[in-house]
C-alpha cells in the first residue's frame, strides 16, 4: 500500500471515530435505509388474527321489551343502564325536544334523590332489553352525538307497549317523591315510543297516543346526557377519554383492536313466507385500527368512529348513508316498526353459512331492497375468515317464541304440530347439504339437532338430569303457536364440535346467546332451559377440553375422564349454560358480556429464549420462561426440572411461581430505580447523573414533563401516572373506580426479545488474586432472575419464590412511559433486549454487573452493580450510554459482553486490565431521532465500567469505537451484531468476530491496548493492499449480501478457529413476506488461521448440499477437502438453507465441538401449518451432520428459539484404551422453547435421551459428542 492511499484510510479512520456531531457536520453523506423495527412481535403476527364476533340480532318487537320486569322497585338494588344509578337528574327541555341532564348525587345507600329523578330508578322504570346489548357493547344509542356532548336514547318501543304486561309492563312506586319530582301517593310509569308517561291514576282505554291520565305527571323523552363533566371521570365503565372530552362506550371499542365485528338481522318484512336473515355489516375492525394483508397493524379506512369518539355515520360508503355493525346495532327500529314473525333457527344458519365461506341462500335476499329499513344488506359476501386458527364466535340476541325456521338442510317436515297442519310457502324441505364436493362433509339439520336431543334426554351420556321431553327434537315444534323447531340447537352444535368448513376443518364456531325474557319474570325456568336458545348456547358453547363432543364428560384431575358439568355450566349446580343469558337479568347479562370478551385473549411464548439454574440436573433445578398475552400481561415461569433415570428430563407442567401473579399480588412497597440526567434540561446525554428512587421527588424536571401528555397537564396528573407505573391500581378504569387509566389484568408487563438470565454465587472460575475475599462475601447471595419488559423497567426476581427484588426504568425509555398508561395503548416495545450478567472490577472493586441493551425500546446500555441483588438501591445504578452520548449507537438487540481488556501497563512495566461493556452499534443508528449518523457505519463500541456517574462521557477516556464504513452501493441498512469474544485462560479477551446487516463478518484484534482500540489498530490488515476489510463477505448466490444479526460462535480448529453464523433478518415486518424472490441465507463455517489473508467469497469454501427427505429432515452430501487457505484447500464450508425464507435469527449452541441450533421459517399460513423451525445438529468443521446423513427435521408445532442443553447424567469406564485413556460417556437432553405457531405458549423439543461420548486423555482433555436424536413434547408435563 503507498503512503498516500495509507493516509487516506488513516484519515478515514479518523473521521469515523471523531463524535457523532462532528460526524455529522463534517460529512453531507445521505442516510442509508434503515430498520423499521416491529413494534409487536413479528411471531406474534397470528396474535393478529382476531377473533370474529358475529352478532345475530333477531330483531323483532320483542327484542325491544323492558330490560326490567319485575314489577316492585328495590330502592337498595343499583340498576344499570343509561342513567347513572348513583346520580340525580333533573329535565331539559319540552316534552318533545328535551334530555334529562345530572343535578347531582343520589343517596348512597338508597340511590333516593328528593325532588329530583333518580338515575337508578329511571333505568328500572324505563330501560329496554335491547339498551342493555347496546350499553354493554358500544355505549349506548346517541341520538346526539358531536365532540362535546352526547345524549343516549332509550329503543324506541312499538306503541302497541304501552300498559303491556307481555312486552313493556306498567310500573307503580309509592314513593314518588323519593325518586321523581313528583309526590302522588302511587306513580304509573308506562312508556312507548321514546317517551316515558308519569301518571297517578288510571285510565281505562289508554293509548300510546291519548294516554289521559297516564301522563298527568308528566311526559319526557327517555333520552339522558352521558359523560359529561359531573360524570365522566368516576364513570369509568361507561365514559372514555377522546381527543375533545369523553364518550360512552362498551366492549366493541375497548376491544377494538381485537375482535372484529360483524352483524346479520331480519328484513323488515312480517310475511311467514319470509326466509331467513341477512347480512347487515360485514365482519371487520371498527375501530380506528385494522390489519393488512401480512397480518399487521395499519390504519383502518373503515373505521366507525373519529378522533373524537364521534361514531361515523357512514363508513362503508353505502347507498343507503348509512352503514356500520354499530350505527346497525344502534340504530334499527328508530322508526317503531320492527319485524313480527321471527325464524331465528334460519336467520343463526345464515350466519354460519357466511362463516363457511359460501354465498347467501337465495330466499334470503330475495326481494331484498323493499324491505332494508334504511340499513345496507349485502347480497354478495366476501369470505369472513382470515385463517383456519381464527376463532369464531356468534352472539345471537332473540325471544323463544320463534316463528317459521324449517327451511334448513335436511328439512323434511312440511306440517307442524300434531294436527299435521302445513307449513308455510318457503318454510318447506330441503335437501340435505353436500357442501359442494366435499361430501364427508354433508349437513343434515335433523341429524344434529337429534343428536342434541338424545344427549339433553338420556342419562347414558352422562347427564345428570336428563329431560325425557326432549327426546325428540328434530321433530319437536316449539314457539307459541309450534311454528318454530329446535334446528338452531342443532347447527350450533354442528359448528361448534365439527368440520363445518371442509377447506378449514379445524375451523369452529362458539354461541352465546341472550333470551330477551318475552312474556318473563327474569327468571329461569323450565320453559327457557326448554327452549333452542338455551339449548344452542349449552351445545355451541361448552368447553369441550376432551373434543370427545360430550358436555357432560371431561377430563379429570388425573387425566382420565369424568362425568360432570364443568364444561357447560355457569357455576355448579347452577343448570345454566356459561354461554347463555337472560336479559331480564341485566347486570348479570352485562358483566357476562365482560367475560365473553376477556376469553378471547391468549398467551404466548417467546423466542426470547430459557434459563436455567443448573446445566446439570440437580434436586433443586429450575427452569425460567416467559411470555405474554394479547392485552400485553407479561410472565415469568418458573418449572421444576427432574431428571428420570429410565426417561430423562422432565419439565414440570406446574409453576413453582409465575412473577406476574407474585407481582401483583404485592403488597409491600417496590425497590424502583432509573437515573436522573444532570445538568441538561432536555435530558440530553452527557454521561453525568446519578442513579435515584423512581419518585416523583426524585426526577428532574425533563423526565417529570414526560409523564404529561400535554404542557398544561398539572403535576398532580403526572404524579397519578408515575404511581401507576409503580403498580398503583386505583387510576385504572375498572368497574366502580374513577380511573381514566389503562386496566391491568398483570403489574408485570409483556415480555417478548429479553431472555431470562439466572445467577445465583459469583462464578467460581475466576483466578484473581482479590477476587476471593469478594467471592466469600456473596457466595451466599439471594439468586435471582433479570429479565427486561415492555412495562419500561428491568425486573430483578428471587428465583427461589418469584418475588421482585428491585426493578431499573432505563431513562432512555422516559419518553414513551406515558403511553403505557393510555386505555388506547398500542404496543411497543421498552427494555426488550436480554441482558447480561458477569463479576468485573469496576474501580478497585469487584462487583457482578449488569448491562443491558434495550432493543427497539431506546438506543443505548445501562450498567448496574447486582453484587448483592437482594440490597439494591441508586447507588448501584453505574451509568446509562445512549445515542445522545454518541450518535453511532443504535438499538441494541442481543446481550452485550461484560469483558477484561488489556489496558496498557504501571510504572512496574506489568500489565493492567479494565473491564468494559462490548457491544455491536445494533440496528438504526442512522435513524433521524435528533442523534444519527446518516452514515451508518458498523461500530464496535467498547465502554468502560468504571466510568464515575458524575463524569461525561468522553470518546478514548471512558469509551472507545471501532468503526466500519457501510457499504453504500449495496442499499440495504446496516449496523453490527453482538460480538463473540476469544479469550485467554485468565479471562482476558484478545480477539472478537461480529457480523452486521450487510453481510461482512468482521475480526478484531484487541489485545494492543486502548491506543489500537480504532479501525486503524483493531481491524487485521488482509492482503490485498487494503485495510478495514472483513475477514468475509456472506452473499447468496446471486450475490445479493446475506444479513448477519446473531452473534456468531467459534470452535478449535487445526492452527485457527472456525468461526461458524447463520444469515437472516426477522427485525420488521418486511421480514414476514414470503412470496417473491427473496435473499436466500446459509449457514457459514469460515475458518481463521490469523494469517493475513481474508476469504474474497463462497468459491473459497467446500459447499454443503441439503435436502428434504420424506420424514421431513434433510439430507446432506459434501466432498471432502483439506482445511486452508491454500490453493486447492478451502477455507471452511457452507450450505443455503434450502426454504424459501428460511433464517438463521436465534443462538448457536457451541458443544463438544457440534453447533445446535435452530432456524426459523416463515409461511404463509399464520396457523403456524407453515411457520416453523428446522432443528439441527451439525460438525462445526465440516457443516455436515453430526452424525449420520440428515438434520434439519422440522418441528410440528411452532417456531422455536434456541436450544438448550441439559446435561443429565456422566459415566466413566475404568478401563483405559491401547494409549492410555479412559473413555467418558456424557447423556444430554436437548430442548427448544418458543413461540407456537398457533400463538399458545409452545413446548419443548426433547432429545431421545442420546448418548454424548468420546475420549478423555488423562490430562483432561475435552470429550465429543456421539449421535444425538430428537424428540418432541407438545406441553411439559409431557415430556416423559
Amino acid at each position: 500500500m503507498s503512503r498516500i492511499r495509507k493516509f487516506i484510510f488513516a484519515a478515514m479512520a479518523a473521521l469515523l471515530s471523531l463524535p457523532a456531531g462532528l460526524l455529522l457536520a463534517a460529512t453531507e453523506q445521505s442516510s442509508l435505509a434503515t430498520v423499521k423495527l416491529a413494534q409487536a412481535p413479528l411471531y406474534g403476527r397470528n396474535q393478529n388474527i382476531h377473533p370474529n364476533l358475529l352478532l345475530t340480532l333477531s330483531v323483532e318487537f320483542p327484542t325491544v321489551g323492558a330490560a326490567y320486569r319485575s314489577g316492585t322497585y328495590s330502592p337498595t338494588t343499583e340498576y344499570i343502564g343509561y342513567f347513572n344509578p348513583r346520580k340525580c337528574y333533573n329535565y331539559s327541555g319540552s316534552a318533545s325536544n328535551g334530555y334529562f341532564v345530572i343535578a347531582g348525587d343520589a343517596n348512597t345507600a338508597d340511590h333516593t334523590c328528593t325532588g329530583q329523578f333518580s338515575g337508578n330508578f329511571m333505568n328500572w322504570a324505563t330501560a329496554s332489553a335491547i339498551d342493555m346489548l347496546r350499553y354493554a357493547l358500544t355505549g349506548g344509542d346517541r341520538v346526539v352525538d358531536s365532540a362535546t356532548q352526547t345524549i343516549l336514547q332509550r329503543a324506541v318501543l312499538q306503541e302497541s307497549f304501552f300498559n303491556s304486561n307481555s312486552y313493556f309492563p306498567r310500573k307503580t312506586y309509592d314513593k314518588a317523591s323519593s325518586v321523581t319530582p313528583f309526590s302522588s301517593r302511587t306513580l304509573y310509569i308506562t312508556s312507548c315510543g321514546n317517551k316515558v308517561f308519569f301518571g297517578d291514576s288510571t285510565e281505562s282505554g289508554a293509548s300510546c297516543s291519548s294516554p289521559g291520565k297516564y301522563r298527568n305527571q308528566g311526559t319526557y323523552l327517555v333520552r339522558v346526557q352521558v359523560c359529561d363533566a359531573s360524570e365522566a371521570r368516576s364513570r369509568t365503565d361507561l365514559c372514555k377519554l377522546y381527543r375533545t372530552g369523553y364518550k360512552p362506550v362498551g366492549e366493541m371499542q375497548r376491544n377494538a383492536d381485537k375482535v372484529r365485528f360483524g352483524a346479520f338481522g331480519y328484513l323488515n318484512d312480517s310475511a311467514n313466507t319470509r326466509y331467513g336473515g341477512v347480512l347487515r355489516a360485514p365482519l371487520k375492525y371498527v375501530g380506528p385500527n385494522t390489519v393488512d394483508s401480512n397480518f399487521n397493524q395499519a390504519s383502518n379506512l373503515r373505521r366507525e368512529w373519529d378522533d373524537d369518539g364521534v361514531f361515523i355515520q357512514n363508513p362503508e360508503s353505502a347507498s343507503e348513508n348509512i352503514s356500520g355493525v354499530i350505527n346497525y346495532l344502534n340504530q334499527f327500529g328508530r322508526s317503531g316498526a320492527y319485524k313480527s314473525l321471527d325464524p331465528v333457527g334460519e336467520l343463526y344458519y345464515e350466519s354460519i353459512r357466511y362463516l363457511q365461506g359460501r354465498q347467501p341462500t337465495p330466499e334470503a335476499i330475495d326481494n331484498a331492497s323493499a324491505y332494508k329499513d334504511g340499513f345496507p344488506v349485502y347480497t354478495q359476501w366476501t369470505d369472513p375468515i382470515l385463517a383456519s386458527c381464527q376463532k369464531n364466535y356468534v352472539l345471537a340476541i332473540a325471544d323463544i317464541n320463534t316463528h317459521w325456521d324449517r327451511y334448513i338442510p335436511g328439512n323434511t317436515r312440511t306440517t307442524y304440530l300434531s294436527g299435521g297442519k302445513p307449513v308455510s310457502a318457503n318454510d318447506s324441505a330441503r335437501p340435505a347439504d353436500a357442501i359442494s364436493k366435499y361430501s364427508k362433509y354433508s349437513f343434515d339439520v335433523t341429524t344434529w339437532t337429534q343428536a342434541v336431543a338424545d344427549l339433553e334426554s338420556s342419562g347414558t351420556s352422562g347427564n345428570s338430569r336428563p329431560d325425557t321431553s326432549l327426546a325428540n327434537l328434530a321433530g319437536a315444534d316449539t314457539g307459541s303457536s309450534g311454528h318454530g323447531t329446535y334446528y338452531m340447537a342443532g347447527v350450533a352444535y354442528w359448528a361448534h364440535t365439527y368440520g363445518f368448513r371442509p377447506d378449514m376443518p379445524e375451523l369452529r364456531v362458539t354461541t352465546f346467546s341472550i333470551d330477551v325474557n318475552e312474556n318473563g319474570n327474569g327468571s329461569v325456568g323450565d320453559e327457557q332451559r326448554r327452549s333452542q336458545m338455551y339449548l344452542a348456547a349449552k351445545y355451541g358453547g361448552f368447553d369441550d377440553q376432551n373434543g370427545d363432543g360430550n358436555p357432560f364428560r371431561t377430563k379429570g384431575a388425573s387425566g382420565a375422564t369424568v362425568t360432570s358439568n364443568a364444561e357447560w355450566e355457569s357455576s355448579g349446580g347452577s343448570d345454566v349454560p356459561a354461554n347463555w343469558f337472560l336479559a331480564g337479568q341485566p347486570a348479570a347479562m352485562i358483566a357476562s358480556i365482560k367475560k365473553v370478551f376477556a376469553q378471547i385473549v391468549n398467551a404466548a411464548g417467546t423466542l426470547s429464549g430459557v434459563a436455567l439454574t443448573s446445566s446439570q440436573v440437580a434436586s433443586d433445578t429450575l427452569l425460567f420462561t416467559p411470555g405474554f398475552d394479547q392485552r400485553w400481561n407479561g410472565r415469568l415461569s418458573a418449572l421444576a426440572v427432574t431428571n428420570d433415570p429410565d426417561t430423562g428430563v422432565q419439565i414440570s407442567s406446574t409453576e413453582t411461581w409465575e412473577a406476574g401473579k407474585v407481582l401483583t399480588a404485592r403488597t409491600a412497597a417496590r425497590n424502583l430505580l432509573t437515573w436522573v440526567p444532570s445538568g441538561t434540561a432536555d435530558n440530553a446525554g452527557t454521561g453525568a447523573g446519578a442513579g435515584a428512587t423512581f419518585e416523583w421527588k426524585s426526577l428532574n424536571a425533563a423526565q417529570k414533563a414526560a409523564l404529561k401528555l400535554a404542557p398544561t397537564e398539572t403535576d398532580t396528573v403526572a404524579q397519578s401516572r408515575l404511581s401507576y407505573l409503580r403498580g398503583e391500581r386505583s387510576q385504572e378504569q375498572s368497574t366502580g373506580s374513577t380511573g381514566t387509566m389503562r386496566l391491568r389484568d398483570s403489574l408485570l408487563g409483556d415480555i417478548v426479545n429479553s431472555g431470562p438470565v439466572y445467577m445465583a454465587a459469583p462464578s467460581s472460575t475466576i483466578a484473581e488474586s482479590d477476587y476471593t475475599a469478594f467471592y466469600k462475601a456473596h457466595s451466599q447471595r439471594t439468586a435471582a432472575v433479570y429479565i427486561g419488559a415492555n412495562d419500561g423497567m428491568l425486573h430483578a426476581f428471587n428465583a427461589a419464590n418469584g418475588s421482585e427484588l428491585f426493578a431499573y426504568v432505563p431513562n432512555a425509555v422516559f419518553a414513551n412511559l406515558v403511553q403505557l398508561t393510555s386505555p388506547s395503548y398500542i404496543h411497543r416495545p421498552y427494555v426488550d433486549a436480554t441482558p447480561a450478567v458477569a463479576e468485573a472490577r469496576v474501580g478497585n472493586a469487584w462487583q457482578t454487573v449488569l448491562v443491558s441493551g434495550m432493543g427497539g425500546g431506546a438506543q443505548g446500555l445501562f450498567a448496574l452493580n447486582v453484587s448483592d441483588p437482594a440490597s439494591v438501591g441508586s447507588g448501584n445504578v453505574l451509568w446509562e450510554f445512549t445515542d445522545k452520548d454518541d450518535a453511532d449507537m443504535g438499538n441494541v438487540m442481543s446481550p452485550p459482553q461484560i469483558v477484561k481488556l488489556f489496558a496498557g501497563k504501571d510504572s512496574d512495566n506489568k500489565p493492567v486490565y479494565r473491564w468494559f461493556a462490548m457491544t455491536g452499534n445494533g440496528l438504526n443508528a442512522n435513524d433521524a431521532d435528533g442523534a444519527s449518523n446518516p452514515a451508518a457505519p458498523s461500530v464496535l463500541f467498547i465502554v468502560a465500567l468504571d466510568k464515575p456517574a458524575g463524569t461525561p462521557w468522553q470518546l478514548g477516556v471512558n469509551y472507545w469505537k471501532i468503526s466500519m464504513a457501510a457499504d453504500v452501493t449495496a442499499g440495504i441498512a446496516n449496523g453490527l451484531s453482538s460480538p463473540a469474544l476469544v479469550r485467554l485462560t485468565d479471562g482476558q479477551t484478545v480477539a472478537a468476530y461480529a457480523g452486521d446487516l450487510q453481510g461482512r463478518l468482521w475480526k478484531f484484534i484487541l489485545n494492543g491496548g486502548p491506543s489500537t482500540w480504532n479501525a486503524a489498530g483493531a481491524l487485521p490488515y488482509y492482503g490485498g493492499g487494503n485495510y478495514g476489510r472483513p475477514l468475509f463477505q456472506a452473499r447468496d448466490a446471486s450475490g445479493k449480501p446475506q444479513p448477519i444479526t446473531v452473534q456468531p460462535k467459534w470452535v478449535y480448529a487445526p492452527g485457527g478457529y472456525m468461526v461458524v453464523f447463520g444469515t437472516g433478518k426477522y427485525l420488521e415486518p418486511a421480514d414476514t413476506i414470503t412470496t417473491g424472490t427473496l435473499t436466500r441465507n446459509a449457514m457459514y463455517g469460515i475458518y481463521d488461521a490469523g494469517g493475513s489473508q481474508s476469504i474474497a467469497d463462497r468459491s473459497m469454501l467446500n459447499p454443503v448440499t441439503l435436502t428434504r427427505n420424506s420424514k421431513g429432515a434433510y439430507e446432506y452430501s459434501s466432498r471432502s477437502y483439506s482445511l486452508g487457505s491454500k490453493t486447492g484447500q478451502k477455507a471452511g464450508w457452507y450450505f443455503d438453507f434450502p426454504g424459501n425464507g428460511e433464517r438463521q435469527v436465534t443462538a448457536l449452541v457451541p458443544a463438544y465441538g457440534k453447533i445446535w441450533f435452530n432456524s426459523l421459517m416463515t409461511g404463509e399460513d399464520l396457523c403456524g401449518a407453515s411457520s416453523n423451525s428446522g432443528r439441527y445438529q451439525i460438525n462445526a468443521l465440516t457443516g455436515m451432520p453430526a452424525t449420520g446423513t440428515s438434520t434439519g427435521d422440522l418441528s410440528t408445532f411452532g417456531i422455536l428459539g434456541a436450544p438448550v442443553l441439559i446435561q443429565t447424567k456422566t459415566t466413566v469406564d475404568p478401563q483405559r484404551n491401547a494409549v492410555g485413556q479412559i473413555t467418558t460417556l456424557k447423556f444430554i437432553d436437548v430442548f427448544s422453547f418458543g413461540a407456537s405457531g398457533g400463538g399458545r405458549s409452545a413446548g419443548a423439543s426433547l432429545s431421545s435421551r442420546p448418548l454424548v461420548s468420546g475420549n478423555t486423555a488423562t490430562d483432561g482433555g475435552h470429550p465429543t459428542t456421539g449421535r444425538l436424536g430428537w424428540r418432541e413434547i407438545r406441553n411439559f408435563g409431557a415430556a416423559k
